[in-house]
Parts: C-alpha cells; sequence; structure tokens
C-alpha cells in the first residue's frame, strides 16, 4: 500500500469518527420521568 492511499484513509477515519461521536451528542435520549423517587431522610424524621 502506497503512503499516498494511506493519508485520504487516515482523514476519512477521523472525520467519521468525529462526525459519530458529534451526532451522538446530539442525539442524546432525554432522561426519562423516574417512577419511584427515594424518599427524604427530612420526611422521616418528621413522621417519628
Amino acid at each position: 500500500m502506497d503512503i499516498d492511499l494511506l493519508i485520504p484513509i487516515f482523514w476519512t477515519v477521523v472525520f467519521g469518527v468525529l462526525i459519530t461521536l458529534g451526532v451522538r451528542r446530539l442525539s442524546k435520549k432525554l432522561p426519562s420521568k423516574k417512577k419511584w423517587v427515594r424518599p427524604d431522610p427530612k420526611e422521616k424524621d418528621l413522621d417519628d
């Protein structure tokens, strides 16, 4: 393989990885609503 062919392949891989990471970061799923939340210790003290 010639060095002339390695340079464009290298930059194609680099830009491909950058684009993939950018798309993943932009399309993150919003956190879903929690079904159960651990009660605060303050509420437990008030009941006693």
